[in-house]
């Protein structure tokens, strides 16, 4: 039985066409169209389930639904206003214990505004492994510390094989440090140093790195050489676009006619605001793109997780890391699988006059 809700007597306007109003059926995000006055004359089947006994939404105000501060009726009247494409991240619903990307952009030929929820992906497993691992590292840290002092003191002035033992535990003790921050690696990234770079520069210390460990691979650049600055943090950015493509290659191996794809781009009318009460930013888009089997399944929900992972003796790290690195520069990041095409796709705003220098 269809899931479509609908309210006797409130007219349905379609967005554009039969076919286009059976695709946002079939969509497995929520998708709510609102009109000019504010107005919900449209909700597909996953709006109807997310919006938990939402009988009766049709025709009601979106300010009424979801409170007159809510960032949807915002979001949606500023995208009528400016007939431009916004979004905004961790939005709360009263229906979900999740947060939500929503996107707004005008649609179809009738003045209505799209909005687009997405279920936030978490980067962070609460109660879980990481937690654990990161009191175990702190821990650990806090001796290793005394130990290498006191090592350093004893070796000072020593004969030739006291020295010889009191390096040898500076060394020991520098081993278990490096095992640790493997353990907790988050904790070996500092705070982002943001300065105006270009993110070209990143991308292409982080081309030449795969190139020299993986030859037989295709890597393709097809860069927005117009693209303006960004503020931001550039051991860091490489360090996060260098775990996507790494993993990317990873994934290719050896099957032939295996390629990369380095692409940025400007998102014309995209304008994304990170917190409530912030300012609207224009964005530029940085896609990694292979062409190898795809995500396992039974991973895609759980990707930014620390510690998930289908490889073996793999970490399951670096895209936990690389998701970090992008939420520390007020980007998003998100993935689209299918078998023979992975694409990873981060969104980062671009430098302002009104940054903070």
């Amino acid at each position: 039985m269809s899931k479509v809700i609908d309210t006797e007597g409130v007219p349905r306007p379609r967005l554009r066409s039969l076919d286009t109003d059976r695709l946002l059926e079939a969509l497995p995000v929520a998708v709510v169209g609102v009109d000019d006055a504010g107005a919900i004359r449209f909700a597909n089947a996953a709006a109807a389930d997310l919006l938990a006994g939402a009988h009766g939404l049709l025709g009601r105000r979106v300010s009424d639904v979801f409170g007159t501060g809510s960032p949807l009726a915002t979001l949606a009247a500023r995208a009528h206003r400016a007939q431009e494409h916004l979004q905004e991240g961790d939005v709360r619903l009263p229906t979900s214990s999740g947060t939500f990307t929503v996107s707004a952009a005008p649609a179809g030929d009738n003045m209505l505004v799209c909005l687009v929820l997405t279920p936030t992906l978490r980067r962070r497993v609460s109660g879980g492994p990481v937690p654990a691992a990161r009191t175990l590292a702190h821990e650990v840290r806090n001796p290793l510390a005394g130990i290498r002092a006191a090592a350093q003191l004893i070796g000072r002035g020593a004969d030739e094989d006291v020295a010889t033992l009191a390096t040898l535990i500076c060394d020991e003790v520098d081993r278990i440090r490096r095992l640790t921050d493997r353990i907790d690696p988050f904790a070996a990234i500092e705070q982002a140093q943001l300065v105006s770079i270009n993110v070209h520069e990143a991308l292409d210390r982080v081309r030449r790195i795969v190139e020299s460990g993986s030859p037989q691979i295709t890597l393709i650049e097809r860069y927005d050489p117009s693209l303006p600055h960004i503020r931001g943090d550039l051991d860091q950015l490489i360090q996060a676009l260098l775990n996507i493509a790494k993993n990317a290659a990873e994934a290719l191996g050896e099957i032939p006619n295996g390629e990369i794809v380095f692409s940025t781009s400007y998102r014309p009318g995209l304008r994304v605001r990170r917190a409530i009460g912030g300012r609207p930013r224009p964005q530029l888009e940085i896609a990694i793109i292979d062409n190898g089997p795809g995500l396992a399944v039974e991973i895609t929900d759980r990707l930014f997780e620390p510690f998930a992972t289908t490889k073996s003796g793999g970490m399951g790290l670096g895209l936990a890391i690389a998701s970090d690195v992008v939420a520390r520069h007020d980007g998003t990041i998100e993935v689209e699988s299918t078998p023979g095409r992975t694409a990873f796709r981060i969104l980062l705003p671009i430098a302002t006059n009104g940054d903070t220098p």
